[in-house]
């Protein structure tokens, strides 16, 4: 699978070999081991859109399935081609990848605030540091530093 998006059409003639009522799960490991020959992951979430295909013609499977497998770090997602579930969830990771670039600049700003609170504090200690050092040099008392 090159890139992360890929259209293919997965064989699900051996699900025939079956009985009807076993067809349908037959049908989706048929799936699972064909993102694995392909995407070499085990994590492979099937939409809704493609199980409730299957479960809708759960006696008379058609032989092949046009399907689009998106890939994501590990886990392998499989929608129907052309099917409403892939602009849907695409829609939905962009949304979320917004949010989350909103949360990360917040708590950036948030760690430049604090890390300018701790320069002034630091600051101010030396400062304080100073002058009792000038007040003690002036009464003649020597101070120890370490």
């Amino acid at each position: 699978m090159k890139g992360e998006q890929a259209n293919y059409t997965i064989n699900l003639s051996t699900a025939f070999q079956f009985a009807p009522k076993d067809r349908t799960r037959k049908a989706l490991r048929q799936i699972k081991k064909f993102c694995w020959k392909h995407v070499r992951t085990k994590k492979v979430f099937v939409s809704n859109e493609v199980n409730e295909f299957l479960h809708k013609h759960s006696k008379n499977i058609p032989k092949m399935i046009k399907a689009t497998l998106l890939k994501e770090d590990d886990n392998v997602r499989v929608f129907m081609e052309g099917g409403k579930s892939l602009p849907e969830y695409l829609k939905k990771r962009q949304e979320e990848k917004k949010k989350k670039e909103k949360k990360t600049a917040k708590k950036e700003e948030k760690k430049e605030e604090g890390a300018n609170e701790e320069e002034e504090a630091q600051k101010r200690k030396l400062e304080d540091k100073k002058a009792k050092e000038e007040a003690a040099k002036a009464s003649g008392i020597k101070r120890k530093t370490a």
